[in-house]
């Protein structure tokens, strides 16, 4: 079975358009205001809701904090103060309600040379760190260019393997990082077959992030089927109109045809 994930904020014009396709999973992304305060109790309500609806719900760290794109490595102290205090925050909510959320160590490219064993072990102690607020809690997703990518060529062995981490792997982004080839996304999909427990699925053309519609771009879905037919996903794609889904459902049509002529 192909289940329906659809993203959105809990805002309500957001919300309430994802509901009338009745999605199986939602995930609600969120920003740098939403956990505190009032907006943290709208947050919790309308997580509650879609529970009592028996709809998964997944949650999405904020990416910047006062505009700027969050690191786990930071060199200002502000944002790292940030990082820590949102997934502290974070990680009561899920616990409490019994969710899960996705998080980046980095939300925009590390340079290239910063890809060596030094930063790999950076990130592997602040990661420790955060996992220490919630077991279970996070899954970490791929970028595109930088240390937690398929860029790197040690993320899997001294990265991931380490902290045996639960990944949430966007198939567009690491199409994007092997530069458009079919053959190593497919193959590395493979590799992570054990540690990847949720999806984001998005077309690309491979060449840059354009959030394309299923069939819109150059990745082949054919075998990507059995691994999206066995755990969770939402469809990513960039909206012409962000209260409206359309782009995402016609997406999850896309992938059901498929399947009735696989």
């Amino acid at each position: 079975m192909l289940k329906l994930g659809l993203k959105c904020s809990y805002f309500p014009e957001q919300l309430y358009d994802r509901l009338q396709y009745r999605p199986d999973i939602i995930e609600l992304h969120l920003n740098d205001d939403d956990l505190f305060g009032d907006k943290r109790k709208k947050l919790e309500n309308t997580i509650s809701m879609l529970l009592r609806e028996d709809i998964e719900v997944y949650l999405h760290h904020p990416s910047k904090y006062n505009g700027r794109y969050l690191n786990i490595i930071h060199e200002q102290k502000e944002d790292y103060l940030f990082y820590h205090l949102s997934t502290r925050i974070l990680a009561d909510i899920c616990l409490s309600h019994s969710i899960k959320c996705v998080i980046h160590p980095h939300y925009i490219q590390t340079d290239t040379s910063s890809i060596n064993k030094e930063n790999n072990d950076k990130i592997v102690n602040e990661i420790k760190h955060i996992l220490s607020y919630g077991k279970g809690v996070f899954l970490w997703e791929n970028s595109i260019y930088g240390l937690f990518t398929a860029q790197n060529p040690n993320w899997f062995e001294e990265i991931v393997r380490p902290l045996k981490l639960p990944l949430a792997y966007d198939i567009s982004h690491a199409f994007i990082s092997f530069r458009g080839n079919k053959r190593l996304l497919l193959e590395q999909i493979e590799k992570l077959d054990s540690y990847i427990q949720y999806f984001h699925v998005v077309d690309s053309e491979g060449q840059k992030h354009d959030g394309l519609q299923l069939g819109a771009g150059r990745i082949d879905w054919k075998p990507i089927l059995p691994f999206l037919m066995s755990r969770p996903y939402i469809y990513e794609i960039t909206l012409k109109d962000i209260t409206d889904a359309v782009e995402m459902y016609e997406s999850h049509l896309y992938l059901v045809q498929l399947l009735k002529h696989n």
